[in-house]
């Protein structure tokens, strides 16, 4: 078996390519990310449900999705226990159908190093797998860790 690479997001240089990774939109899950949001739209669903407990969606909200693939990006990393989502930049380019398999791709584009911190710009794709090639959503998200703490696996 390959020896896992270090993903401390201290360590990792600007340029990295995370592994490609799939994330499935489980339309049950959907339903449930739209009630713990308390997201009453009917634009989820096809038929307007009298009752959404008897209903799955048919599209999935986007953040709803991008937090999905977000917490499958991080679980791949060592993040120390001071490291901080400092921000986050997204561009919805279409609707993703609940149900959908996603294609995901991610970089570090953006490395750098200030007052004993270690600020990581890493950027995102995600994709219908086997729908149209573009991308459905392009991100950008912001973490800071200080460059002596210690380490934390996130599996």
């Amino acid at each position: 078996m390959a020896e896992q690479p270090d993903l401390d997001i201290r360590h990792l240089a600007k340029g990295y390519e995370f592994p490609s990774f799939h994330v499935a939109l489980d339309p049950d899950g959907v339903r449930r990310y739209l009630e713990a949001v308390e997201d009453a739209s009917k634009v989820y669903y096809r038929d307007a449900p009298t009752s959404r407990q008897d209903c799955l969606p048919a599209l999935a909200p986007p953040l709803g999705a991008v937090a999905l693939v977000l917490k499958a990006l991080l679980d791949q990393l060592k993040l120390p226990e001071a490291a901080v989502h400092t921000a986050q930049e997204l561009e919805f380019r279409r609707a993703l159908a609940a149900g959908a398999h996603l294609a995901c791709r991610a970089r570090v584009a953006q490395r750098s190093e200030l007052r004993g911190a270690v600020i990581s710009v890493i950027e995102f794709e995600i994709a219908e797998e086997g729908g149209e090639s573009a991308p459905a959503v392009l991100g950008r998200t912001t973490i800071m860790a200080a460059q002596d703490s210690p380490g934390r696996s996130q599996s």
